[in-house]
């Protein structure tokens, strides 16, 4: 047995990660936990708050592929740091800005950063573990984000109630500078700044006979990501207004708020840290359950908000779900993609993710401003019929390729 099939998971290194993704969430869904402060300070409405969120993505999908590919020859670990100290430099320019205009262009900053990191930390955690450790792996640092959901989001929301949302954001800022010096420690070094261990294709045969197809086909990576900006335009219709909805439809207050982010969140986080253990063996059948689960949970809060209790439970469902969702992308992703298509790979999986939040977002803010408040749970519940119905379709075609091909 060679030292490296003997190499345990470098979790120093996959904590920091998922520390850099967990910020890199935070700051961009901060508007949608303080969307009800940042508002009436900067005299515009909910709608247009929510369009701060989708222009953070709509920056992403515009620039991570050219810029991925321009900086390739980067090593990804400076790249990493670098992206980090420009997150916290736009977003101390959002909590300066004076007026709406000025934060939407420190959104524009942090949207750059952030379209490279995604771009960059998927394909980067690949390289640093075994083939067989990756959706484990990527299960650690995708849980940064879900955990955003459960202290970024909240926390951020908290500080903005009691100091100010302009102080929240410096608070983030802060934070986002202390991870920089964190990831600076304990990334491996090797040459240029690389690892240097080097992986294969992502071809256990867990995951192969999960997805049935061809495991290094650009045509179904772009599948997957077709795939991916369908659901997160479901969500983040929905999500993006969270905080209006919560306060007004199932009338909480403002200091049950951030209670109700946690639960959410809460089941998020504990749903990303369980996927690798429930669904590596079987990512498809439960990218279906992640699926039916979101739907329920978005179902309940939508139609019984007047039954504050239900309502609730139908949110911390739909938390569970999303916690499960990124995870199960990814893999579906990665096991698409071989070695030297994943940087272009995790380039398109993140272009089609911002797509769907940059569509998500806006659409949204425009039926909520035309409809009124339910009608953005009303585009969630469609959207994610849509993505069943189409993930269907793309498996009957894995499975008709497959076929051909014996």
């Amino acid at each position: 047995m060679s030292p490296d099939t003997k190499r345990p998971l470098p979790m120093l290194a996959l904590i920091a990660l998922a520390t850099a993704s967990f910020m890199s969430i935070t700051i961009e869904m901060m508007p949608s936990g303080l969307m009800h402060l940042m508002a009436p300070e900067l005299q515009v409405q909910h709608s247009d708050i929510g369009n701060l969120v989708s222009v953070f993505a709509l920056t992403v999908v515009l620039t991570s592929t050219p810029l991925v590919l321009l900086l390739s020859r980067i090593p990804k670990r400076t790249l990493l740091v670098v992206v980090l100290t420009i997150f916290s430099i736009g977003t101390v320019f959002t909590a300066l800005a004076p007026n709406y205009a000025l934060v939407a262009v420190s959104r524009v900053v942090t949207g750059v950063a952030h379209g490279v990191f995604w771009a960059t930390v998927t394909a980067y955690t690949a390289t640093i573990v075994r083939p067989e450790q990756v959706m484990k792996a990527v299960s650690i640092t995708g849980g940064g984000g879900s955990l955003a959901f459960v202290l970024g989001v909240p926390i951020s929301t908290s500080l903005g109630q009691w100091l100010g949302w302009r102080a929240a954001f410096i608070a983030v800022a802060a934070g986002c500078l202390v991870v920089v010096l964190i990831l600076l420690m304990v990334l491996p070094k090797g040459r240029s700044g690389e690892p240097t261990v080097t992986t294969g294709a992502i071809d256990t045969e867990a995951v192969a006979n999960a997805l049935q197809g061809p495991q290094h086909s650009l045509r179904m990576v772009t599948l997957v990501c077709i795939l991916t900006a369908i659901v997160m335009c479901g969500q983040y219709s929905f999500y993006s207004y969270n905080a209006p909805y919560l306060l007004q439809e199932v009338a909480i207050t403002e200091a049950q708020l951030p209670v109700a982010q946690f639960g959410y969140g809460i089941a998020s986080a504990l749903a990303a840290t369980a996927t690798g253990m429930l669904f590596t063996s079987r990512p498809k059948s439960g990218w279906y359950f992640t699926a039916v689960l979101m739907l329920a949970g978005g179902a309940v809060l939508t139609i019984f908000p007047g039954m504050q209790p239900v309502a609730l439970t139908g949110f911390v469902l739909w938390g569970a779900g999303m916690g499960f969702m990124p995870v199960l992308l990814q893999a579906r992703l990665l096991a698409a993609a071989s070695a030297r298509q994943r940087d272009l790979a995790a380039a398109l999986y993140n272009t089609g993710f911002n797509i769907g939040i940059a569509s998500g977002s806006y659409l949204g803010g425009l039926l909520l401003t035309s409809f009124g408040m339910r009608a953005p749970g009303t585009a969630f519940m469609a959207l994610l019929v849509l993505a069943i119905v189409l993930s269907i379709v793309i498996d009957w075609r894995q499975r008709k390729s497959a076929a051909a091909a014996v």
